[in-house]
């Protein structure tokens, strides 16, 4: 029988990736996907990187003379809970998501920006770390910053967001049932990703492009006005950072 209390946690594993106390910056600008993180780093030429892990790679540099640390975080719910633990115990203060989703509402459209401000609990990952009853909450402050910031950028949307862990399971039975819990988006990470900062009580807020739609059926995951979406959400992020 296991004698241990736990096999690893994340500060040994920071550890073994030769990570130092104060690599990163007090905030970090997250998303699953590599392409987006990768644009993210573009945005700060003296970026570091602070280690690579599973193909998980983390930098950290500084924009307009403000520190930022960026990098992929996740793109299933657990990989985003163990990611954001060990940014979370890493010493980050300020966890912003920028990331993609579907939408749940037939005026949103691809390309859309949709700001989260509840969760609905979909996913599996979480539950090794709250009760099933918890309630993952994003930071309200920064929240509103965000649907600040994304008002002179696009059409923004604030809402709830469902995290699910079956992609070809997103049925109308299933759906439908979250739609009416106050959901107006789905994805696979935001749930886990404010869950764990919540534990950890670290600022946290996602901020998603919306890829498709599951009401009208509209896929634009090859769609212009996701990328060019995609493009504005990295620029907006930064500058809102900036600014403070």
């Amino acid at each position: 029988m296991m004698q241990r209390e736990v096999h690893m946690d994340a500060k040994g594993l920071l550890a073994s990736l030769q990570f130092r106390p104060g690599d990163f910056a007090d905030v970090a600008i997250i998303s699953g996907q590599a392409h987006r993180a990768k644009m993210c780093a573009e945005m700060m030429p003296d970026a570091v990187k602070n280690f690579n892990f599973l193909g998980y790679t983390f930098w950290t540099g500084t924009y307009k003379g403000k520190k930022i640390t960026v990098g992929n975080g996740g793109f299933y719910s657990p990989d985003s809970a163990f990611v954001t633990e060990m940014l979370c115990v890493g010493g980050i203060k300020q966890l912003i998501r920028i990331g993609s989703c579907g939408a749940l509402r037939e005026d949103i459209n691809v390309g859309d920006y949709i700001v989260v401000d509840t969760c609905q609990r979909g996913d599996g990952a979480s539950r090794y770390y709250v009760a099933d009853d918890f309630k993952p909450t994003p930071d309200k402050a920064l929240t509103d910053k965000l649907a600040q910031t994304f008002q002179n950028v696009g059409k923004v949307h604030r809402g709830g967001c469902w995290s699910t862990d079956a992609l070809f399971r997103e049925t109308k039975e299933i759906v439908n049932g979250y739609i009416q819990k106050g959901s107006i988006s789905v994805d696979m990470v935001t749930n886990p990703f404010i869950t764990v900062a919540n534990v950890y009580k670290v600022q946290a807020a996602a901020v998603m492009a919306a890829s498709d739609n599951l009401i009208t059926g509209a896929m634009g995951f090859a769609d212009p006005r996701f990328f060019e979406a995609e493009g504005k959400m990295v620029q907006a992020v930064f500058d809102m950072v900036v600014k403070g």
